[in-house]
């Protein structure tokens, strides 16, 4: 039988998307190299980008494109290489590690990367939840010099970054610890 994303020898007509903070790959294998022809995995992490390698097997590693970058160091120009053409770009769980700044940088250069009219920027971050201020961020410092901030972010903070970024909101989905965006590009 074909692969659901060439029955018949023809694609389903999802040909790219970007898995972001891709780390063991697990959305690619799961979901996207269901739907998608392609997949390009962006991880900051040399290791967790061996380890997706091992993860999908060779078979799917075959369609995929892996690239080890830091999303604050992605520059326009770099992101222009890739193209304008992805359908889907898949951003989970890595704008807790940036900045407002960098946040906003980011989601701008990846939104440079979707097909204009048509493609989607799908967001998952952890919201404050439980007893925690739904009204203020929460931030958890790094432990060692090298280490990362770790920021939990309002939907209302979340909204704004991605206004400031030129996205708007096109669906919301609420969990009990997270929320995901699908986002599309302001007219």
């Amino acid at each position: 039988q074909s692969p659901p994303h060439h029955r018949h020898g023809k694609s389903l007509g999802f040909k790219r998307a970007i898995d972001v903070g891709a780390g063991a790959g697990r959305i690619t294998k799961l979901i996207l190299l269901k739907r998608y022809d392609s997949v390009r995995l962006v991880e900051g992490d040399e290791g967790w980008s061996k380890r997706s390698r091992m993860y999908l097997g060779k078979k799917r590693a075959t369609r995929c494109d892996f690239t080890c970058a830091r999303l604050e160091d992605l520059e326009p120009q770099f992101m222009a290489e890739w193209g304008d053409d992805a359908d889907l770009i898949w951003l989970q769980w890595t704008l807790q590690y940036l900045t407002d700044a960098d946040a906003v940088d980011t989601l701008r250069n990846l939104a440079g990367a979707m097909l204009e009219h048509t493609g989607l920027l799908v967001v998952k971050e952890n919201r404050p939840y439980g007893t925690a201020r739904t009204d203020r961020f929460q931030m958890e410092r790094p432990e060692n010099s090298g280490g990362r901030y770790d920021i939990t972010r309002s939907d209302e903070h979340h909204r704004f970054l991605f206004h400031q970024a030129g996205l708007v909101v096109n669906m919301r989905e609420e969990g009990v610890e997270t929320n995901t965006y699908a986002l599309r590009c302001m007219a």
